[in-house]
């Protein structure tokens, strides 16, 4: 029986996947049928880039050294068809004649079973000559003409790379290097690397080797080499015989599918103590379950991409299977990865997102929405009938600890400065906007800012996808009520249960003085937001984010398209406008914030025309330096107001804010600590900084200097502690 078989690309190769689950040896160059398969499509379609024998428990790839090896043959198989190389005898008698076309029949038909042995029966058949019975049944005069053409035919079998091993001494399986995978192991890796590509950085992802590589000075390739694409035939042996008995023993069993992993990683570590021959150590066990886990339950290979901290976003394009996966990497930009999702890959993880979501994903609902608690990930699907291919992913990474001020200056997105403005912002309870592209950095600069918020003052949060780092925002103090508005996708849904985000925001109103974050403004909610801003209902502070590229769009939108009147938008005190710009090398990003605008009140109509914004910090692009404008500021003198303090007081306050900022940032520079700017730390900073600010103001005075003095005391102890304990 032929193995059935398709061409697809994979990237720039040519790719043909046989079907082989009938055959014997399940897919593989071993199997006969399967040898003669290649052989035909060989023929047919040329040379190709890659075979993949797909059997019932595993796949056999073989790349294009090896592929170039069975390619021989059929060339040479081609020349052994054809008449040219027998052209030399057609002049002998018939019995001879006779003799070729047998001999090319023999050949011929063996050479597409079993090469080796097509060139053994040669071998053969040239020692007979060697005998005087068989020379005497020949005409002389033709007899030294066929062996030079047998001769030369056993010199051309002999200059292939199969022959050549097998002379070597190489076994058939010796001689056809495949690369074996699990059945389940859907995904594509490809493990060639460009000959030009320079490697730029290597790490390790869980048990994956990640290595970025600089393919031709613009172009960035993310190249991960994961265990269960270089398992042993043992490995994979046991690995199947796992998946059935967990199918057998354990399928029926109800599991919530956020446990589903954790359970059957359990469980495979377990069963494959029992089932193996072969004594497996701790490590071996460990490894073998995590794959059988990622496979069954786990999310397959994008699970390596999730864990990645220093990826940001992950998309996959339709066509299934033809389009590399591409991540922004917060180092190297956009990189295109060596891996690709097939469309079994692609419909497993949907199933799994539905079971998740509780919400369905086909052709009458074709878009997805939703996040993944367990991995911090925000998904967004999408397939027909709103694509022309298939199904496509856009995944959003949220990181687990909060960003702070402090690692935001040391990724260049603000100065220290300009740092100490927004703290101090923040602290003086002004309602803060956040504007920007997808991707500007809007919410991981949202989340830093409510680390800027005093402890004691209770913060209500809405949002319809969960993305601020909440738990370890309690974990560390902060006192948060967490509220979910109904998905923007849901909200053609009768069926959805979520309020709507008007409906929670009125709700959150009721709950008292609190602290209101609106993680996203995008809807009818905006104008009970801005309503509540205006008669200070809200409470002490209000931030939220908004899609926009400055102020003047940012009132714009809010005006016009979410219908809040002008008078309300005066509600805002400040608009953090980000965005992204491109460095020399075009394929990284840079995140910065591109101004930090005030809007005053007396405006009528426009405040753009009116003078109603009002940069407080201005990113120049010409010269890549901020321009700050504080002297007239409306929000400055506000502050100094609510905090009970002079303007000098006021910006010696500020002063002293950029001081702790620059020595953080710095000292986690110069002794190469840069866990001094997470969460954990700059909370213990500003801590101690409270805590002299309030010894000296129950003295009667402040003196800054000698604050900074105390603190700087203080800081070169902490440091000192950590590093002893890290030693230690």
């Amino acid at each position: 029986m032929e193995c059935s078989h398709n061409m697809n690309s994979l990237g720039n190769k040519r790719v043909i996947y046989f079907d082989c689950l009938e055959c014997k040896n399940q897919g593989s160059l071993k199997d006969k049928n399967c040898l003669r398969s290649v052989f035909k499509v060989l023929k047919e379609k040329g040379n190709v880039d890659e075979l993949q024998l797909r059997g019932r428990e595993h796949t056999e790839f073989y790349d294009e050294a090896q592929v170039e090896k069975l390619f021989e043959i059929t060339v040479l198989g081609k020349d052994l068809l054809g008449e040219e190389v027998w052209k030399k005898i057609k002049d002998c008698k018939r019995s001879h004649r006779n003799w070729r076309i047998f001999i090319r029949h023999l050949l011929m038909k063996e050479i597409w079973r079993d090469p080796i042995k097509a060139y053994e029966m040669l071998f053969a058949v040239l020692n007979q000559y060697g005998r005087s019975s068989i020379r005497k049944r020949f005409d002389p005069s033709c007899l030294v003409t066929y062996l030079k053409i047998l001769n030369e035919i056993k010199v051309k079998f002999e200059n292939t790379k199969l022959i050549g091993g097998h002379l070597n001494g190489l076994k058939s399986y010796e001689i056809f290097k495949a690369r074996i995978q699990p059945s389940f192991v859907t995904s594509q890796v490809k493990l060639d690397i460009p000959n030009e590509a320079k490697l730029l950085h290597s790490y390790e992802v869980i048990d994956t080797d990640i290595g970025i590589y600089d393919l031709n000075g613009v172009d960035k390739l993310y190249f991960i080499n994961p265990p269960e694409i270089h398992l042993s035939q043992e490995d994979v042996n046991l690995l199947m015989k796992l998946k059935d008995l967990v199918v057998k023993e354990h399928v029926l069993k109800i599991i919530h599918p956020m446990e589903a992993r954790e359970h059957f990683r359990r469980i495979g570590f377990d069963l494959l103590k029992d089932i193996t021959d072969t004594k497996l150590n701790g490590r071996e066990l460990e490894n073998l379950s995590e794959i059988f886990a990622r496979y069954t339950a786990g999310y397959g290979l994008l699970e390596i991409l999730f864990k990645d901290e220093h990826i940001y976003d992950i998309y996959i394009d339709s066509p299934a299977g033809t389009t590399p996966v591409y991540v922004d990497h917060d180092t190297f930009g956009i990189c295109t990865t060596n891996l690709y999702l097939s469309e079994d890959d692609l419909e497993r993880i949907s199933s799994k997102f539905r079971s998740i979501g509780g919400r369905p994903f086909d052709e009458a609902n074709p878009v997805m929405d939703m996040e993944l608690k367990d991995v911090g990930i925000r998904v967004t699907g999408i397939r027909e009938p709103s694509t022309f291919d298939g199904i496509a992913y856009s995944f959003r990474k949220r990181r687990e600890k909060p960003w702070t001020l402090p690692k935001f200056v040391d990724e260049g997105m603000m100065s220290v400065r300009a740092a100490a403005l927004l703290s101090l912002i923040v602290s003086g309870q002004r309602s803060v906007l956040i504007t920007g592209a997808r991707g500007s950095g809007k919410t991981s600069l949202l989340s830093a800012l409510i680390t800027e918020i005093k402890q004691n003052d209770r913060i209500v949060l809405m949002e319809d996808t969960p993305e601020i780092p909440t738990n370890s925002l309690r974990e560390l103090g902060w006192k948060i009520e967490h509220l979910r508005n109904q998905p923007v996708i849901s909200r053609h849904h009768e069926d959805s249960y979520e309020l709507s985000p008007e409906e929670n925001l009125r709700a959150a109103l009721r709950l008292g003085e609190s602290v209101l974050i609106l993680g996203e403004v995008r809807g009818p909610e905006a104008r009970a937001l801005f309503e509540a801003m205006r008669v200070g209902a809200a409470g002490n502070t209000v931030l939220g984010t908004i899609h926009g590229s400055n102020p003047y769009d940012t009132w714009d939108r809010i005006t016009n398209d979410l219908d809040v009147p002008s008078t309300s938008f005066k509600a805002v005190d400040v608009i953090i406008s980000v965005g992204y710009k491109e460095e020399k090398e075009i394929s990284k990003r840079k995140r910065y914030i591109r101004n930090i605008t005030e809007v005053r009140k007396e405006w009528e109509k426009n405040p753009q025309m009116e003078n109603g914004f009002v940069d407080m910090m201005l990113y120049d692009d010409a010269t890549e330096n901020e321009i700050y404008n504080l002297k007239n500021s409306d929000v400055i003198r506000e502050i100094s107001v609510r905090k009970r303090m002079s303007l000098d007081e006021c910006n010696a306050n500020l002063e002293l804010k950029g001081k702790m900022i620059e020595a953080l940032v710095r000292t986690s520079r110069d002794e190469n600590m840069k866990e001094l700017l997470e969460i954990n730390h700059a909370l213990s900073s500003n801590r101690e900084y409270i805590k002299l600010m309030n010894e000296q103001t129950l003295n009667g005075h402040v003196d800054y200097k000698k604050l900074y003095q105390d603190w700087r005391n203080w800081f070169r102890g902490y440091v000192k502690k950590l590093r002893t304990e890290g030693e230690s």
